[in-house]
Parts: C-alpha cells; sequence; structure tokens
C-alpha cells in the first residue's frame, strides 16, 4: 500500500483522490503561508516584535492561503469553514475536521495543554460554540468528529523544518505523517512512515506530570 492509500485509509474513509488532493493543498499553503511571513517580518520587524504577533500572522496567511486554495478546487462542494471560540476548523465530507496550527518537535500543537486539547485528546466532547454546533446540526451532524491537525514545525529563525499530520486519539497519537515527506519526488520509494506504526511507544503523547490525563472510572 503506497502512502497516500495509507493516509486515506487513516483518514475517516475520505477516498483517496480527495484526501491527497486536500492534504497537498493544506502543505502547500503552509509553506507558502511561512515563506510570505517570514518576507513580511523582514520588510517591517518593529511591527511584530511581541510575544505573539508572528504565529498569529503566520497561521492567518495559512489559512487564508487555504481557503482561497479550496474555493478554487474540486474541494469547493466538499470543505466547509467552521469557527468556534476563535479557532478555525474545515468540515470535509461530513466526515472529519481539519485545523492548522503551531506544532512543536514532539507533536504537540500550540495549545496542547488547554483544556479544549485535553479533551479532544481523552475522548471526551470538545466544547464548541453554539454558532459551530448550530451549522453542524443543520449538516445532519450531531456525533464528535476527529480532528486532524496540520503542524507547521519551525525552527529558532522561523524557517519551515516541517508539515506534519496528525491526529489524536485514547491519549496517543492515531496518525502521525510529515506532509514534506510525502509530497517529495520520492513519494513511493521512501519507507512506510510513522502513521502505521501507531501502537508503537514512540506514538504516544508525553504530558506533564501535573496535568496527566486519566480515563474516567467506569461506573
Amino acid at each position: 500500500m503506497n502512502k497516500s492509500s495509507l493516509i486515506s485509509s487513516k483518514m475517516q474513509g475520505i477516498d483517496e483522490e480527495t484526501c491527497v488532493e486536500l492534504l497537498k493543498l493544506a502543505y502547500e499553503s503552509v509553506k507558502s503561508g511561512i515563506d510570505n511571513s517570514r518576507r513580511e517580518f523582514h520588510r517591517d520587524p518593529a511591527q511584530y516584535d511581541y510575544r505573539t504577533a508572528k504565529a498569529v500572522w503566520m497561521n492567518a496567511q495559512i489559512k487564508k492561503l487555504f481557503q482561497e486554495a479550496f474555493i478554487k478546487s474540486s474541494l469547493r462542494t466538499k470543505v466547509k469553514h467552521l469557527k468556534s471560540h476563535g479557532v478555525d476548523y474545515y468540515l470535509l465530507d461530513g466526515k472529519m475536521l481539519l485545523c492548522f496550527k503551531k506544532m512543536d518537535y514532539r507533536n504537540r500543537v500550540s495549545g496542547f495543554y488547554s483544556k479544549r486539547f485535553r479533551d479532544a485528546l481523552s475522548g471526551n466532547a470538545v466544547h464548541y460554540s453554539k454558532s459551530m454546533l448550530d451549522n453542524l446540526s443543520r449538516m445532519g451532524i450531531s456525533k464528535p468528529l476527529p480532528i486532524y491537525y496540520i503542524g507547521h514545525i519551525l525552527d529558532k529563525a522561523n524557517r519551515l523544518v516541517d508539515v506534519r499530520l496528525v491526529n489524536y486519539e485514547d491519549m496517543k497519537i492515531k496518525v502521525l505523517q510529515s506532509l514534506s515527506i510525502l509530497f517529495s519526488p520520492n513519494l513511493f520509494s521512501v519507507n512506510a512512515s510513522k502513521s502505521d506504526t501507531d501502537e508503537s511507544d514512540n506514538n504516544l503523547v508525553r504530558l506533564r506530570p501535573d496535568i496527566n490525563i486519566k480515563k474516567p472510572r467506569s461506573k
């Protein structure tokens, strides 16, 4: 099984062609968004010289490019843009949510220690805004949807190191794939990625001891 087929099988049964187009658009949006942002930071460094300015600008640029790209593609009827508590989600075929986030080298997205993310990680229902819940309800969606994160990893100079697809389940990483590798020229000659070794101890999500998530006791 090639990588694109493998990832498709892990993404809620989304067909391979749709899966590849979606991830490629996401990957290219991240690359262009980071490149554009770095040029902007160089042009006007003083404007972005506070703690979260660069991260916020980069994520906004990535989402802007992704939205422009999928509207012009065959995905325009398959992807819906939703928003909850300031977080942008992209609903694909009513089966899964995509979310862009900065990520560290240990595959932890920004906001990793927030309650909302801990709920998603532990399998609890994520608290979405009433507006987003109403939109989902109008589409006939009432069950919790898995969230797939597109994470960009940067070095200290804000250069792009990797773009990764990550999905968490039951306090572990269920899917982990480098999109940089997936869409490199040697796509079919690279060995199977970590996405098909999710049982490995290396894929466990490491939490700080003081907020370790415990499964609720069965009643």
